[in-house]
């Protein structure tokens, strides 16, 4: 009997007893099988190298990753690899306080939707968060299933962050965030982002390994700017699941993968800025943009000098028409 554990009355014949051990041994000896069951808020570190790739070189780029990297090209680096392509939208609103908490941070919330041939596939409230990495390669990562059968009477719901999550997500997501002196009621919606995304997924033997990920990331809000970048990711589950000596090999696939890349676009540089800053930042200095912000102060402003001139007009008029009457 295994000591603090219910035995079940089947489980207490010999024969069903040893496969009930050889199933619960096989689970614990295994971290790929448990990370089948791991919760979906469970903290889960990503590990990815990231390239800005110059406008004009964007098609050239991709079609390099496309044939350097297919499902034979890929064997070069490792045979026990296969490689497969697909292609995706996202929509990302993300979240911050009106002091840019997580701006200053280099952290992120966000709510998610994934979209596969123009069909709804999946919808996730995801935590970046930064570790004590200084090179910004690893962050900590924590995904929430999405609150989408709100309660009437849960009033916390009418909150524009709180809508999106599940009640009893909200002291965990509280708690992550409260290393930032920050709580679910001070999050305000910030920037959103549409992303058009090709991605190549790596695995070995039928696991995920990594992804070469080639986003072109567009503001969802005029005057649209954009920016592309290239994420070389490992599969995070593996990764943090993983011992010491696998995630060293891990990084070292995708440093082989990320000086290739280098080797062929010296133009492509690694910028690990996460997407929600580099979006402000572009936000910030789009001149379109001040002006879109400010088109509520414009229009007054225009409104108020029309009616000065118009005034100034008419007193002019009557000032002459009673000049011409002495």
């Amino acid at each position: 009997m295994i000591k603090g554990f219910p035995i079940l009355p089947c489980l207490q014949r010999p024969l069903f007893y040893n496969i009930f051990l050889i199933i619960i041994t096989t689970f614990i000896g295994n971290p790929i099988l448990q990370a089948q069951f791991n919760t979906v808020a469970d903290g889960r570190i990503e590990s990815e190298f990231k390239l800005s790739v110059p406008k004009e070189i964007e098609a050239q780029v991709w079609q390099f990753l496309k044939e350097e990297f297919d499902d034979q090209g890929i064997k070069k680096i490792d045979t026990s690899f296969t490689a497969t392509t697909a292609q995706e939208i996202f929509y990302d609103q993300y979240f911050d306080d009106e002091n840019n908490t997580l701006f200053q941070a280099k952290a992120g919330v966000r709510f998610r939707q994934r979209f596969v041939a123009d069909t709804l596939s999946k919808q996730l409230l995801q935590l970046k968060l930064p570790l004590s990495d200084t090179t910004g390669v690893a962050r900590q990562e924590i995904k929430f299933n999405v609150y989408t059968k709100i309660k009437k009477s849960d009033r916390q719901a009418m909150h524009p962050f709180w809508r999106y999550v599940r009640p009893k997500n909200r002291e965990e997501v509280n708690l992550h965030i409260a290393n930032h002196d920050l709580t679910g009621n001070d999050l305000r919606p910030a920037v959103k982002v549409r992303q058009d995304r090709k991605r190549i997924y790596v695995s070995e033997k039928g696991i995920p390994f990594l992804t070469m990920t080639f986003d072109e990331v567009c503001s969802f809000y005029f005057p649209y700017p954009c920016y592309t970048e290239l994420e070389l990711e490992l599969n995070e589950i593996r990764f943090t699941d993983g011992n010491a000596d696998e995630r060293a090999r891990m990084e070292q696939v995708n440093q082989t993968v990320k000086d290739k890349i280098l080797n062929q676009f010296s133009a492509l540089k690694q910028d690990q800025t996460p997407k929600y800053n580099k979006m402000v930042l572009l936000l910030e200095n789009n001149f379109l943009e001040k002006i879109y912000a400010n088109l509520m102060y414009i229009i007054f402003g225009f409104i108020v000098l029309t009616a000065i001139v118009l005034f100034i007009k008419n007193q002019t008029v009557t000032l002459h028409a009673n000049t011409k009457s002495i």
